[in-house]
């Protein structure tokens, strides 16, 4: 498995076993797409840095905590990173984020 990669992947060389190819199927179906992450935000702006970014991506967040502020939001987007803005939070909140497409 490639750094990062939680969840098994299929070879770029199309030699796949059909074992390997329904280890992989059975694990898209039950949401192991390998497509989360976290990142820990202050008030402000932060880069988060992904390969799975792109500029057509959509970055998708979740709060690990209830409290007075709203979600982070995308600023800008390129190839690996996106600048991530968030609004009226005192301290840091950590937040889970998914990346599709």
């Amino acid at each position: 498995m490639r750094k990062g990669i939680m969840y098994r992947i299929l070879q770029l060389n199309g030699l796949w076993k059909p074992r390997e190819v329904s280890e992989v199927v059975n694990g898209i179906m039950n949401g192991k797409i390998n497509a989360t992450g976290e990142i820990v935000m202050t008030s402000g702006e932060q880069t988060l840095t992904d390969e799975r970014i792109s500029p057509t991506s959509v970055i998708l967040f979740s709060a690990r905590a209830n409290s007075n502020f709203g979600l982070p939001f995308v600023k800008s987007k390129t190839k690996g990173k996106a600048i991530i803005g968030l609004e009226g939070l005192v301290g840091s909140i950590t937040f889970d984020y998914v990346v599709l497409g």
